[in-house]
């Protein structure tokens, strides 16, 4: 889902937040507090066709600070994932810590990260999708399509948005049943699923 979707379509309310502007307020993506039906989440979404900063970097990571703050699970676009996954695309060795940093204090976040996309790019974003606690697919296509060994023990939930609640409800459906998950299995799981990824 492109992010003017994602904020369009499954948010009833959104405020932008931009941390400390001092070293620029990161262009590429959009970030906030975000209500979707009965859920309060950090949203944070790559913004159609712009190319990452080092200051997007740098707010993705004050966001994911407030998140885990005030005790919110995060909705993330899938280019957002494999951004901050592959380091923003940047390419200077003095961010490297700073990359690593931001990934790490992402797959540790203890609250849920939920992400919807688009059936077509199932197929093509691999780890980025392990990321994500729960992938909700729209479009034509099963979900079940995808590679299923996460899902089997019981790790990564994939699921169809549900044309009966429609996006909003299915995914704030999706953050409670995620709440129901202790802090410590969420990130063991995110971890294991990587983990996988590579092997």
């Amino acid at each position: 889902m492109r992010c003017s979707e994602i904020i369009e379509d499954a948010t009833d309310r959104f405020i932008e937040l931009y941390g400390d502007r001092k070293e620029g307020p990161g262009k590429s993506i959009r970030c906030g507090m975000a209500w979707i039906a009965d859920a309060k989440v950090v949203l944070m979404a790559t913004r159609d066709q712009h190319k990452p900063e080092a200051a997007d970097l740098r707010r993705v990571s004050r966001l994911i600070d407030l998140a885990e703050h005030l005790k919110r699970p995060i909705l993330a676009s899938l280019q957002l994932l494999s951004d901050v996954e592959n380091g923003f695309c940047l390419q200077d060795i003095r961010n490297r810590k700073e990359f690593d940093t931001t990934f790490l204090k992402l797959i540790s976040h203890p609250f849920p990260i939920v992400t919807v996309t688009d059936h077509s790019l199932l197929q093509t974003l691999d780890t980025s999708l392990r990321i994500s606690d729960s992938l909700l697919v729209r479009g034509n296509g099963s979900a079940a399509d995808f590679d299923q060994n996460c899902v089997k023990k019981g790790q990564q939930i994939i699921r169809n948005v549900d044309d009966d609640l429609g996006l909003k409800s299915s995914i704030s459906a999706m953050f409670f049943q995620l709440l129901t998950v202790q802090k410590d299995d969420l990130v063991k799981r995110r971890k294991d699923r990587l983990r996988h990824a590579n092997s």
